[in-house]
């Protein structure tokens, strides 16, 4: 089994993202950086890269989560049901009843 190196940046980027997914309201870069124990330059070059994206966006001098990071639950939800879809029709078509 080939064990593959975890790429620090991407933790980053999750820590940014986790932090400000549990803030009530925006929060500033500085409070991001602290809070997640990084420079306050790296947690910025994340936060501009993650609006890029929109995955965050900015408020003034202060950050939150953005609405691009709903398309991808959005996504995985509509699969699972559409998954699910298929399934019943695979059932009925075996002759199963479903409930």
């Amino acid at each position: 089994m080939t064990t593959y190196r975890r790429i620090d940046a991407v933790g980053k980027t999750i820590g940014i993202l986790r932090h400000l997914a549990d803030q009530k309201e925006p929060v500033s870069a500085t409070d991001v950086a602290r809070a997640v124990e990084m420079p306050a330059g790296t947690v910025m070059c994340h936060l501009v890269t993650l609006e890029d994206e929109r995955m965050v966006r900015r408020i003034g001098e202060y950050w939150e989560l953005s609405d691009g990071l709903a398309v991808f639950w959005a996504r995985r939800k509509a699969n699972l049901e559409s998954g699910i879809e298929r399934m019943k029709i695979d059932l009925i078509n075996l002759g199963v009843e479903h409930g």
